[in-house]
């Protein structure tokens, strides 16, 4: 089975989906088979990767999980992306109707897992990317109880998005009770400016903060990069619109660490 990231925080805006995507396209530039998919209603992960935008209404996460249960899996609604190596399971806003529905049905927490189960099309990715909504329902919780890892973005200037993490945290415990496999990858810094003092000494106080409760923090900083939203913009990630970019060097950088992360652990195993 491929290796099976979310990347999570309660706050909305802190670079989530950011890192999917671009993390997703790095990795694939780096030869390993990615799949994203794209479990936020709002779908933006979709609008940047998905080239024929008209494919959502066939192909969808949420399609996925309303389907009959002999015929429900991941790995049949997955698009192909610009990069050869990514795939993108696509998600509509529909999906908002379908957590109302499955909100006292096992599919509230179980639901990744029942379309992972037989699923063999899995077994062609190195890394599944899973992209959350920022709350704390169904589909947080179906990614977790699917994940090897969680990732935690947080801005260097949010304070809001701290708080925002230490609810995550809780849910991630939570989970790990029924998910022993589920790991804390690291926190992840992002929206980072060294021109900016407040951002310095906010970074500094973050890393120290979890490096003396043991918690990992992502050598690697994402920097505040206007290229990023431009990119966004055309519907492409940072590498498609110029990798010449910090922004690209940025995200390479991760996607290696997180490789030597996960090659690590799995040598412990």
């Amino acid at each position: 089975m491929p290796e099976i990231i979310t990347f999570g925080n309660q706050k909305g805006g802190v670079g989530k989906t950011t890192t999917v995507v671009n993390l997703g396209d790095a990795l694939g530039r780096e030869g390993y088979r990615v799949l994203v998919i794209d479990a936020d209603p709002q779908g933006n992960c979709t609008s940047i990767l998905l080239k024929e935008i008209g494919l959502r209404e066939q192909f969808s996460l949420v399609k996925a999980l309303e389907a009959p249960v002999e015929e429900a899996n991941f790995s049949s609604m997955a698009c192909t992306t610009s990069n050869d190596n990514v795939d993108i399971i696509p998600n509509t806003i529909r999906c908002m109707l379908w957590e109302r529905t499955a909100a006292n049905t096992p599919d509230s927490i179980l639901g990744f897992l029942r379309l992972a189960k037989h699923d063999t099309g899995l077994s062609k990715y190195d890394f599944i990317l899973i992209d959350t909504p920022p709350n704390i329902g169904a589909m947080v919780n179906n990614a977790l109880m699917l994940s090897d890892y969680a990732v935690v973005p947080i801005p260097t200037s949010d304070q809001f998005a701290l708080d925002g993490l230490a609810t995550f945290l809780r849910i991630l415990q939570n989970i790990r009770s029924q998910n022993g496999k589920l790991r804390l990858m690291g926190v992840l810094l992002t929206k980072y400016d060294s021109r900016a003092n407040v951002y310095v000494k906010n970074r500094d106080r973050i890393i120290n903060f979890f490096s003396s409760k043991g918690i990992y923090v992502f050598k690697t900083t994402i920097r505040q990069n206007v290229d990023i939203d431009r990119a966004h913009m055309k519907r492409k990630t940072i590498f498609e619109f110029d990798p010449a970019k910090y922004g690209a060097k940025d995200h390479a950088s991760l996607a290696k660490e997180i490789v030597q992360i996960v090659e690590k652990e799995n040598v412990r195993k």
